[in-house]
């Protein structure tokens, strides 16, 4: 069962955006599947790093539209993403050092607010900014398309 199901309104107008933010709905639903399954930490290292990979990529492509095209309130969305950098920076150390104990129901829980807020507050923030200047890039096809697309 999906931890996470987009939705329309999850939409920032942007296709480049949306296509990461569904992969990354994606990726944290199957980090979700890995652990409900019971898969030790081997299986759920590959998973958890591809996130953190994506996650990174995906911050880049947004804060270089954004700086491309002088978005008001850059440096407070650089913010919030380094903020989401550190949090999930320390669940990885923690990870990596085997103190994985409830570390993935909280990341999970962690993952699950932060993606809903983030996109429902913070990305759709700049919605009417890119419209207003007609911006809507094509997908990047960095990872296969994700599940149900």
């Amino acid at each position: 069962m999906s931890l996470i199901s987009w939705q329309d309104r999850y939409s920032v107008g942007v296709d480049a955006f949306d296509y990461d933010h569904k992969i990354l709905v994606d990726l944290i639903n199957q980090l979700h599947e890995a652990y409900a399954a019971g898969k030790g930490p081997d299986a759920l290292r590959p998973a958890f790093d591809l996130l953190m990979e994506y996650t990174d990529k995906h911050f880049e492509r947004e804060e270089a539209l954004m700086r491309e095209h002088g978005y008001p309130d850059l440096d407070d969305h650089i913010r919030a993403h380094n903020a989401l950098r550190e949090q999930v920076l320390s669940y990885h150390r923690d990870f990596n050092a085997g103190r994985t104990r409830g570390l993935f129901i909280e990341l999970l829980g962690f993952l699950n607010n932060w993606l809903r807020l983030h996109i429902l507050e913070e990305d759709m923030a700049y919605k009417d900014f890119f419209q207003a200047r007609g911006i809507n890039q094509q997908p990047v096809e960095d990872l296969p398309a994700p599940e149900g697309e």
